[in-house]
């Protein structure tokens, strides 16, 4: 088949409603030839509005991009870069002062970092971050006496 043949083909199937991977298959073209193609067409690309409009709607809700690439089965860099292009990107959540207290508090009674980090619903590394921001940890490789 000629090249314009191809092209037309693609193009034809794509405009049908067949999805970029549907057409690779029926073609015997790789996913990336037919993408190629269809852009060099200058056919706009789908994207999946349901997709992107859940991904927004959890993202208000206040999950995190893992949390929705999760529930959703799309990556999280999937994730991230539809939140970016809708100005809901990432978002930095401040602790509460009675959270940070608690950490202290808990820390202090000899709690592994993980039993706080559960309790709290927050990552183990958050938890670290506000204890060596009390100066409270300290880690061990840090500490140690044999490495110079």
């Amino acid at each position: 088949m000629m090249q314009n043949e191809m092209e037309e083909k693609v193009r034809s199937l794509y405009e049908r409603g067949y999805s970029i991977r549907n057409i690779a298959s029926l073609t015997g073209l790789s996913y990336g030839k037919v993408r190629n193609l269809l852009i060099k067409s200058g056919i706009k690309l789908r994207s999946n509005k349901a997709d992107e409009n859940k991904v927004i709607e959890l993202a208000k809700q206040g999950k995190s991009a893992r949390a929705i690439s999760k529930e959703l089965k799309i990556s999280e860099s999937t994730v991230l870069r539809i939140l970016q292009k809708h100005n809901l990107g990432r978002r930095v959540r401040k602790l509460k002062d009675s959270e940070i207290k608690m950490i202290e508090d808990m820390y202090k009674r000899g709690e592994p970092i993980y039993k706080i980090a559960k309790k709290l619903g927050k990552s183990t590394n958050l938890i670290v971050y506000h204890l060596k921001k009390m100066g409270l940890y300290k880690s061990i490789r840090e500490s140690s006496s044999t490495s110079l």
